[in-house]
């Protein structure tokens, strides 16, 4: 029935067991001051007369109200707990907990599917709404919704708490509980929910937002809160518009949250607490997955954040909070909240300054797709090596091979390796390393929905533990942008760390990083010394080495990625400086390693050493320039230290070439 300007409004109720009181609610929902209202009915199994009265009222009043039915079977398949519940019990104790989104959710989820108006309210079956309800919940609406209601918009009210008989026992449902309904951010609604179901309304574009039934959630009303948030607009009108009744079979309903008597009585429900955490979680990683192609950079890091709480000290979870925001109403709930989060099994992570703490093996608490990106560049024997070495790792989800426009035939190639796993794309032109690895991570972010992405060189080897160390890495630590294990050579026994990270350096520093001789006469400037390493088994670094690094997707896209302009060298420094500037972190484990193949080879000639050390330059001159800002009396100066570094190259290459030649009878290469 038209309603104003012709709009359509609905109100979706969800009924089990509710004959002692549904009678009320229905008449006060009919007898609202906007009239022609529809109800759609939802019924849970009731053991009672509740689908009778639904029914009698369908007769009643045909065209305004109608009942979904459906038979026990059909019912248990859908029901988040076989058997039902009703909508305001207690989310489930860990031992009845059969499914990860409640049945009252289910039943709510179920109606929304099949709801169709523009403006559509949700209601419990045992409160009573006042006369105004529809009307101020409506005018707010119009208010936020934009001209054409385009913008998905839910606004919700505050209730008058009242006793089975309807005797008053707060006047406000936020002062009772201890909810501020302006803390409406979504760090804020991720930790605590303001808004209550049976107080809502939500309008048609939010509506198509929440139709589908997410894989878990804590309650309905939570999620709907969370796509308003983040997708469209929110509002409360600061208004008892409805009685929410308090009675026996309602023991979730309205508790004073966050009081001292409150927290008294916590540790007595610590199992509950704990369980009514693991959904929050749980929730956050279906939200992230559902709509991780429509939230922003910055939502999807605040969610990870969140989701990463469980795998943190309580020291840790303190300090993200207060980055985050991740504030309850309560001082002492959020205080709480540190130490009740309970922990993931096998998620021990290290600590969150330079310091770290031991990481053990296994993969639990890391959530998220992992995938691997590969560039190859006329070298497929060497590209389809690694991959199908790590193909079997449980680590990895995808493996992405990106050709580089080779001339070889080696995109034909590694097109033959294609399926399970791996997936074979090809770059239209050779950009360098940088472009090349750009494109794999796009493509792995934004096809295959990875959040993490390991960067590795074709030719080093790595096991399927020190994937998972470094993904736990960013479950650990939301702050983390980059995170990277130590490099050692073939030849090396074991690793050295000191010379695995550095520092941004100024214009000074990277032409002394430039030379073979004075990057080892000026090691403390340029490296960390060694005692940063001592006893610590990760670190935080400006910069580590590009030839095998893992990055957060999100982040690695938001900041820009690889430079393109470089075609090869220097990437990482680039990286390290835009991961900085975004503030985020680089992480160097200090007790896992890979190898890297290339450097350990020997005798390479003069020519082609110098070729390099010029592309080098090259890269060099271009990140002084665009990230340092020199001018034309520095290049000048720089120039004269290349020629003087290709000096020392040809003869740290004729030394090295002369001893090799003594040691195994061979020739110098010329």
């Amino acid at each position: 029935m038209g309603i104003g300007e012709g709009k359509t409004i609905e109100v979706l109720l969800a009924s089990y067991n509710g004959e002692k009181y549904i009678r009320q609610q229905m008449d006060s929902i009919l007898d609202q001051s906007i009239p022609g209202l529809r109800i759609l009915a939802s019924d849970d199994g009731s053991k009672d007369g509740t689908v009778g009265i639904l029914r009698q009222y369908a007769a009643e009043y045909p065209g305004r109200v109608a009942l979904l039915e459906e038979d026990a079977d059909v019912r248990a398949d859908r029901s988040g707990i076989p058997g039902g519940r009703g909508n305001d019990a207690a989310v489930p104790a860990p031992d009845r907990n059969a499914a990860a989104v409640p049945a009252p959710a289910g039943n709510f989820f179920r109606l929304l599917a099949n709801a169709d108006a523009d403006y559509v309210l949700l209601s419990d079956q045992d409160d009573v709404w006042l006369p105004e309800k529809v009307k101020r919940l409506l005018e707010r609406m119009r208010g936020i919704e934009g001209e054409d209601g385009s913008v998905p918009a839910l606004v919700f009210s505050d209730m008058e708490v009242v006793d089975e008989g309807l005797n008053r026992i707060s006047p406000s449902f936020f002062s009772y509980a201890h909810c501020d309904p302006n803390r409406l951010t979504l760090s804020e609604i991720l930790a605590e929910n303001p808004v209550t179901g049976g107080a809502l309304m939500m309008n048609r574009a939010l509506l198509e937002l929440v139709r589908t039934p997410p894989r878990a959630c804590f309650m309905h009303d939570w999620w709907i809160a969370l796509c308003a948030v983040c997708f469209g607009r929110i509002s409360c009108v600061r208004e008892a518009l409805s009685l929410y009744r308090q009675h026996g079979a309602n023991v979730l309903g309205a508790r004073p949250s966050g009081s001292l008597s409150e927290m008294t009585e916590r540790p007595a429900r610590q199992a509950q607490v704990e369980e009514n955490y693991r959904r929050m979680f749980a929730q956050a990683e279906a939200f992230l997955e559902m709509y991780k192609e429509r939230l922003t950079d910055a939502q999807k890091l605040t969610l990870k954040a969140w989701i990463g709480l469980p795998a943190q000290t309580p020291a840790e979870r303190l300090k993200t909070i207060r980055k985050y925001h991740f504030y309850k109403s309560s001082p002492l709930q959020t205080l709480a909240m540190c130490v009740t989060v309970p922990r993931r099994a096998g998620a021990e992570f290290p600590a969150g300054s330079a310091g770290m703490t031991d990481l053990p093996a296994g993969g639990a608490g890391v959530t998220g797709t992992t995938a691997c990106v590969i560039v190859n560049y006329n070298d497929a024997e060497t590209a389809a090596g690694l991959a199908g070495q790590i193909a079997g790792y449980r680590s990895l989800d995808y493996i992405v091979l990106v050709d580089n426009a080779s001339t070889d035939g080696s995109y034909e190639r590694l097109k033959m390796l294609e399926g399970g796993k791996i997936t074979v794309i090809r770059a239209e032109k050779n950009g360098g390393y940088g472009a090349g690895n750009n494109l794999g991570v796009r493509y792995a972010a934004q096809r295959l929905g990875a959040a993490r992405v390991l960067i590795a060189n074709p030719d080093v080897m790595f096991t399927d533990r020190c994937v998972r160390s470094l993904c736990r890495i960013f479950a650990r630590h939301p702050e983390a942008g980059v995170a990277a294990a130590v490099m050692r050579y073939v030849n090396e026994a074991a690793p050295f760390p000191p010379q695995n990270a550095w520092r941004l350096h100024g214009f000074a520093g990277e032409l002394l990083y430039m030379g073979p001789v004075s990057r080892r006469l000026f090691r403390i400037r340029l490296y960390y010394p060694a005692s940063y390493y001592r006893n610590r088994t990760a670190v935080y670094a400006d910069v580590v080495h590009g030839s095998m690094l893992m990055v957060d997707a999100a982040a690695f896209l938001a900041c820009g990625g690889y430079d393109e302009g470089i075609f090869l060298y220097q990437e990482e420094m680039v990286l390290g400086r835009r991961m900085k500037a975004a503030g985020r972190r680089t992480v160097l484990l200090l007790k896992e390693s890979y190898i890297h193949q290339d450097s350990a080879s020997i005798g390479k000639s003069i020519s082609d050493a110098l070729r390099r050390q010029r592309l080098r330059e090259q890269s060099v001159m271009y990140y002084m320039e665009h990230y340092l800002g020199i001018g034309p009396a520095r290049k000048a100066l720089a120039k004269i230290w290349f020629a003087v570094i290709r000096l020392e190259t040809r003869v740290c290459l004729w030394y090295e070439n002369r001893c090799q030649k003594m040691k195994r009878g061979g020739t110098v290469a010329g």
